[in-house]
């Protein structure tokens, strides 16, 4: 809880087995001062602003994260303002990442894409960097899920550490390209089939055809279709069908849709379809999902 001359609300955290460390910010500030801190160590942290604009002087560099964005912040040897925003609710998600998890993940997702990553690479001796990108439906899916685990009283650490991993992955392989580059296709090829990966995941109610698709990011049908599934494991329509189940679980598990408005939020109009395949990716019905 803050002090009541600071405003109202609360701060949310869990540690998690990783030590991943989650933390859920939600405050109605008045007039906050600045909040200052410094650290010689190293941080990696995943953010997510929800609401309320804010800025952050980083070792006199200035960082600003518009709502509805997130970034992926990397800082050493550091000192740091925070200038929350006045007379609005602030609501954000930070995940702490341990600099060994990021180092042990970069080298295992690096690994495939041929590529050398880790933490002083990204840095690059700087005292802090950071890459900021919008958020897209499945992050935010991610990140409610999060949140609305906070207010269970029987909400699962596990499933919780499950969800910060898949963010963390997830934005990994986005921010930095960490995709298997096969025969035929260029540095600027992979690129834009991770545009039309997430221009997917912004639209999978309603996605656009192949060939609107290959136009949206600049490449042709064919190499749109072949490298797709070479770098992703799945064609475009299994894709959009794997990120519409998701997204229907994550509805059911928070108990925010029934069966048939999870059916219609994702983008089915036949719940009888929408139930086969949720059986066929899950091995349960969608119906036994709400029961739990």
């Amino acid at each position: 809880m803050p002090r009541p001359e600071v405003g109202t609300g609360r701060v949310y955290k869990l540690a998690t087995y990783s030590g991943i460390e989650i933390v859920y910010y939600d405050f109605h500030y008045d007039e906050p001062p600045p909040i200052c801190f410094a650290s010689n160590g190293r941080m990696v942290e995943l953010q997510f602003a929800l609401s309320g604009q804010r800025k952050v002087l980083v070792s006199g560099q200035e960082h600003e994260l518009p709502v509805g964005h997130g970034s992926l912040a990397f800082m050493q040897d550091f000192t740091a303002r925070f200038y929350p925003p006045a007379h609005e609710q602030y609501v954000s998600l930070s995940l702490g990442i341990p600099v060994s998890l990021f180092d042990y993940a970069a080298h295992q997702l690096a690994a495939s894409a041929y590529r050398r990553l880790d933490f002083e690479r990204v840095i690059n001796r700087q005292t802090s960097r950071a890459f900021t990108f919008a958020m897209d439906a499945r992050s935010r899916a991610a990140v409610n899920h999060l949140l609305k685990n906070f207010h269970q009283v029987h909400r699962s650490p596990l499933l919780m550490e499950a969800t910060a991993l898949e963010l963390l992955n997830m934005h990994m392989l986005q921010i930095f390209e960490l995709t298997p580059r096969s025969n035929g296709l260029s540095k600027e090829d992979v690129r834009k089939l991770h545009v039309a990966k997430q221009v997917l995941e912004a639209c999978m109610v309603d996605p656009p055809s192949l060939l609107a698709l290959s136009k949206k990011v600049g490449l042709n049908d064919f190499k749109l279709k072949k490298g797709f599934k070479d770098c992703f494991g799945m064609t475009v329509f299994e894709y959009v069908r794997h990120i519409r189940l998701d997204h229907a679980l994550k509805l059911l598990r928070d108990q925010a849709a029934t069966v048939t408005e999870a059916a219609m939020m994702v983008g089915y109009s036949n719940v009888s379809a929408f139930s086969e395949q949720f059986f066929r990716r899950y091995g349960m019905k969608p119906s036994e999902v709400k029961k739990q």
